[in-house]
């Protein structure tokens, strides 16, 4: 799921349209998302905000309905400065979030899964630290290698 074209190291934004906009953009480029995609993405995140608080680093997960997938895949963006999101379940609480975990999955079933998988891996702090102490696009992807089991 998760791609080495689609994961970027110190990715600058100003807001999380930006994030959103240039991971989506990326997305849509390599053929694993349909152009609606993009808009999709922003409505959902508008409604259904994704950010959530970790332990030390706060961490946002925006995604859409299957119908704007091609085919299943993770963009990954850790952030030169943290941006603005909405926290989960909450309207108006806002995070600084530092990560960016975009999906775009096309089996609703497997999202609630993919959803929790990711949980599962950042709930251990030690993979969160290397996460955000990755020089490299290939140390990165090695840590969340996992999520493509």
């Amino acid at each position: 799921m998760i791609d080495k074209k689609l994961i970027f190291i110190d990715l600058e934004a100003a807001s999380k349209e930006e994030v959103i906009n240039a991971l989506a953009s990326e997305m849509i480029t390599a053929g694993k998302a349909r152009d609606t995609y993009l808009r999709a993405v922003l409505e959902r995140e508008r409604e259904y905000p994704t950010g959530l608080p970790l332990e030390g680093v706060n961490i946002a997960m925006p995604h859409t309905f299957a119908q704007h997938v091609i085919e299943p895949t993770i963009a990954v963006a850790r952030l030169k400065q943290p941006v603005r999101f909405i926290q989960m379940g909450t309207k108006d609480q806002a995070l600084e979030v530092q990560l960016v975990l975009m999906m775009a999955i096309n089996d609703p079933q497997q999202q609630l899964g993919m959803l929790k998988k990711i949980m599962r891996l950042f709930a251990n702090s030690e993979v969160l630290k290397q996460v955000m102490q990755s020089v490299t696009v290939e140390e990165l992807y090695q840590v969340l290698q996992c999520i493509n089991e």
